[in-house]
């Protein structure tokens, strides 16, 4: 269930097509904006859509949404595409196309509104912009999984791991965005017993 390198690669598309055109539509979004004045200018985040909180509270609400697609720098990209391309597989089979697109998206969005009220109520300025808040919700599934012992027990601790460094990396690193990884985190926890109900 959790491991799909044996798939091959030219049947990765239609076994999990949500995965991969997500994948298709953010690297589009950073090719176009490689082109056209870089992912990391903040004039052209902005033109194609980042989150800015001045801009949200003049009713630019779907910089809630868009940033999902939106990476800054390459690394960012690189990291967040392997992220969903590792991670996503699983749970696009386990929660049906339908709910897992929506537990992706939600978590973005909780972790973009979530970001603009605390820039909104400290003053701060700036952009932000990223999958991460997604990534994250993808990762409360998995430790709502472990807390239920839906997932073996050696697989367990690797993925526990792994979410214990990246949230430690985050409190660590300042010019990660905490607030949204955080956000991600509970509500992709929180939704996995709502989504999952019905299949029990």
């Amino acid at each position: 269930m959790f491991g799909h390198t044996h798939i091959p690669f030219r049947q990765f598309p239609r076994l999990f097509p949500v995965v991969t055109s997500l994948l298709w539509i953010q690297l589009v979004f950073f090719l176009v904006m490689t082109f056209t004045g870089g992912t990391q200018n903040i004039h052209n985040l902005i033109r194609f859509g980042a989150l800015e909180p001045f801009l949200v509270s003049y009713g630019e609400w779907w910089r809630l949404v868009l940033p999902i697609f939106i990476h800054i720098g390459i690394f960012h990209f690189v990291f967040n595409s392997f992220a969903l391309y590792l991670f996503g597989p699983q749970l696009e089979w386990l929660f049906g196309r339908v709910s897992f697109l929506f537990l992706y998206l939600f978590s973005g969005f909780v972790g973009n509104l979530l970001t603009y009220w605390f820039m909104a109520w400290s003053g701060q300025s700036g952009v932000s912009a990223g999958a991460s808040g997604s990534i994250y919700g993808l990762m409360g599934v998995y430790l709502y999984l472990i807390i239920r012992r839906a997932i073996e027990p050696e697989v367990s601790k690797g993925l526990l791991a792994m979410i214990g460094i990246s949230v430690l990396l985050s409190i660590l690193d300042p010019r990660i965005n905490l607030i949204a990884h955080l956000g991600g985190l509970v509500t992709g926890f929180l939704l996995t017993g709502i989504l999952l109900r019905p299949k029990r």
